[in-house]
């Protein structure tokens, strides 16, 4: 995890919602409360890192909540608007989304993509996919 690069994110304003890694230096600020038959088993205002090596300039919300096999999910973001649920859920969508390209990387053997704007990534999957309905 690149805190650094998290602050960069804080202090221009761009939001993230990332998994966090099991080894993290956690300092907890505060906890804040959750319904405890709801999705969400832990909330709390954190800043990550160590002390005089990489600590955080900016805090982070921590939202624990579990995936479908019932295993725990620690999720970090620093979106101080959307609940826990919602940070939660954003996750998830997130998660589709990188499977999606994990299977194009698989089954369509697109590696990267040789435009940058929208339409030109656009062409190159929509290239794929019809290859790839044709020869299988």
């Amino acid at each position: 995890m690149d805190y650094k690069k998290f602050d960069e994110y804080c202090q221009k304003g761009i939001r993230f919602v990332t998994r966090l890694k099991s080894n993290a230096v956690i300092e907890v600020v505060a906890d804040l409360p959750v319904d405890p038959h709801g999705p969400i088993k832990k909330h709390q205002i954190v800043y990550l890192g160590t002390k005089g090596v990489n600590k955080m300039q900016h805090p982070l919300r921590l939202v624990e909540t579990e995936d479908t096999q019932g295993n725990a999910v620690i999720i970090i973001t620093n979106d101080f608007k959307l609940s826990a649920e919602e940070i939660s859920i954003v996750y998830r969508y997130r998660w589709q989304i990188e499977l999606f390209f994990k299977w194009i990387k698989q089954h369509l053997g697109v590696k990267h993509f040789y435009g940058t704007s929208e339409q030109a990534v656009e062409n190159q999957i929509f290239i794929a996919l019809i290859t790839y309905c044709l020869v299988c």
